[in-house]
């Protein structure tokens, strides 16, 4: 009988662990070994740290990637904001008039993972076990309208936020890599509070529940632009 709890045990803490090798995220999101390592050199995967030839991912990381995953060519950096404008405010005055009215019916016709994946994913991202959550802008699960998205405030235990630089990061805090950490960070040249984009990072890396609320927000407004 110990030995039966004994195993069960090592089989619920095994299906805990944050820290995932190419092979399990592979299974876990019905893809082959070959082609997640494929996007985690290209960057769309972000790799935790490497362990010898092991890469790691966390747990968060792939399921963002997985999310983002879609047909479908990326946007340029100016496509991207003049979509997260008209997403946020139905408006933008970026990109010539015929050019925002072939984006306006691209976006009428796009998934959340669709536009998840032209935007460009999650990013550089990395995951670290902190004391106390650094003061740095809020992103994504941390900052959205949980009762605007008509779900129950939850309260996630990891706090998500962004910098402009991750090594400098790691360099000016007290922070620990960890697949299981209870902070998020994601690089970006500059904050972006825009709606579309916290809606985004929500639907990237919120929980099942969160995350559905966001996909379905996101669409609507792109349905609707």
């Amino acid at each position: 009988m110990a030995a039966l709890i004994l195993d069960a045990l090592l089989r619920v803490r095994e299906h805990m662990c944050m820290e995932l090798t190419v092979a399990q995220v592979a299974g876990q999101h019905a893809r082959t070994p070959r082609f997640v390592q494929q996007a985690v050199r290209s960057g769309d995967l972000p790799a935790l740290r490497l362990v010898g030839r092991l890469v790691v991912m966390d747990d968060l990381a792939a399921t963002a990637w997985a999310r983002s995953l879609a047909r479908g060519r990326r946007w340029s950096s100016e496509v991207r904001d003049a979509a997260l404008d008209l997403l946020s405010t139905g408006r933008t005055g970026r990109l010539s008039s015929s050019e925002r009215s072939r984006l306006r019916s691209r976006l009428r016709g796009m998934s959340a993972a669709a536009i998840a994946h032209a935007a460009g994913g999650l990013g550089a991202w990395a995951r670290y076990r902190v004391m106390q959550v650094p003061d740095l802008p809020r992103v994504g699960p941390s900052v959205v309208d949980e009762i605007g998205l008509g779900i129950v405030p939850g309260g996630g235990w990891v706090t998500f936020v962004e910098t402009v630089d991750l090594t400098g990061f790691e360099l000016t805090q007290d922070v620990i890599l960890d697949a299981d950490g209870n902070l998020g960070v994601v690089e970006r040249p500059r904050p972006d509070p825009r709606i579309a984009r916290v809606l985004l990072d929500t639907y990237l890396l919120g929980d099942a529940r969160v995350s559905s609320a966001a996909a379905t927000e996101l669409e609507s407004r792109a349905h609707g632009v």
